[in-house]
């Protein structure tokens, strides 16, 4: 079980695209993130995961080194091994942060957009001040201390274009585990957006190819995540979401939700809590798993069912109100998605790229006895 701690709402950013709460600051007390991290050993029993979240969760960094301290100690009573995550901005990183990280095994995924222009683009301070150099200049250091450091980056019509660049930049910089996520909700977007956008794609698949051939180690989610899809089998309904099952997200407040995105000042958010740390989880949860399970009727018959992001519950939450309904722009964007995708995959494939095997078939060697003497 994981639980994601939203230890503060503020931020020492102001992101353009940010869905964070903005309404008012709160903070979590350490009474309540105990009592979340007991619920979390207590729900997963053998083994737990603390993720720590905002806001800007290193503004409270002292608390999280009181947690994992905590956190350890519960699990060694409950007989549970513990994980750590951390999702950050990269501004306020130190050394003795990443020293406090890698010492307790603290995995963590920073911010950061892509080049300069990219980053800048929407990352930026209070003020408008971008926050480009803040985390540039901090990449050596993060990357000394933790190679496997995953970058996520957010892909809005701004920026649509930049992604070749901006992956080239960060490849440049030793970075090799990207996980972009278009940002669905901005209001931009249009059909020149879109056209901006696969080009950009059918860049970075080039790329991925040209990468793949020379054996390197990496993992960009935007392809790898549409590649496993296919060779392990289409993900059922509900299977690649965590949404309250694996997952519990937890307010300031000590409420309780089954992701990130309903710890939220929307008020239609209230109906997805499923608990709180208080009183335990509530037959809520439940009725939302079954509900997140259930077939979207408007893609049914669609070539790319089991492969689509419709799973997410929570992200067609936030663009439709509805865990079932898939907004059409998620609908558009995985039907041009998929098939550069597949491509990727058919020639690695016919080629036999070891790499590409190894990362997506387990058993590759079984399956090409004699390609690999």
């Amino acid at each position: 079980m994981k639980v994601v701690l939203h230890l503060t709402t503020s931020c020492n950013l102001r992101c353009k695209y940010c869905y964070a709460p903005h309404a008012k600051r709160a903070t979590m007390s350490i009474e309540t993130a105990r009592k979340a991290i007991d619920l979390a050993v207590a729900e997963g029993r053998r083994s737990a995961c603390v993720s720590y979240f905002g806001g800007e969760p290193l503004l409270k960094f002292e608390m999280i080194e009181e947690l994992t301290r905590y956190a350890h100690e519960a699990g060694r009573r409950a007989g549970a091994r513990m994980h750590f995550r951390l999702s950050t901005n990269g501004t306020l990183f130190d050394e003795e942060i990443l020293s406090f990280c890698r010492d307790h095994n603290v995995l963590f995924a920073i911010s950061l957009d892509g080049d300069r222009e990219a980053h800048d683009a929407q990352r930026v301070f209070k003020g408008g001040k971008g926050s480009f150099d803040a985390v540039d200049g901090k990449l050596d250091m993060i990357l000394r201390y933790n190679p496997y450091t995953v970058v996520t980056s957010v892909i809005t019509p701004p920026t649509a274009g930049r992604l070749y660049e901006s992956i080239r930049y960060m490849w440049d910089r030793g970075i090799r585990f990207v996980a972009h996520q278009p940002d669905y909700t901005h209001p931009d977007w249009t059909p020149e957006h879109f056209e901006a956008l696969e080009r950009s794609y059918r860049a970075l698949a080039d790329f991925y190819v040209e990468k793949a051939r020379s054996g390197e180690h990496f993992y960009f989610t935007l392809f790898d995540e549409k590649l496993k899809s296919h060779a392990q089998s289409p993900i059922k309904l509900g299977e690649n979401c965590d949404f309250g099952a694996k997952k519990l997200s937890v307010a300031p407040d000590g409420r309780v939700f089954p992701c990130v995105q309903f710890v939220s000042d929307r008020a239609d958010a209230a109906d997805y809590c499923i608990g709180h740390v208080d009183t335990g989880l509530t037959p809520r949860r439940q009725e939302l798993i079954a509900e997140n399970k259930q077939e979207r009727p408007q893609c049914a018959g669609c070539e790319h069912q089991g492969r689509c992001g419709n799973y997410c519950g929570c992200m067609n939450w936030q663009m439709t109100g509805c865990v079932t309904k898939v907004p059409g722009i998620l609908c558009a964007h995985e039907r041009m998605l998929i098939p550069i995708a597949d491509e990727i995959g058919s020639t690695l494939w016919n080629e036999r790229n070891r790499a590409f095997l190894k990362k997506h078939y387990k058993n590759f060697e079984d399956i090409f006895p004699y390609s690999f003497d």
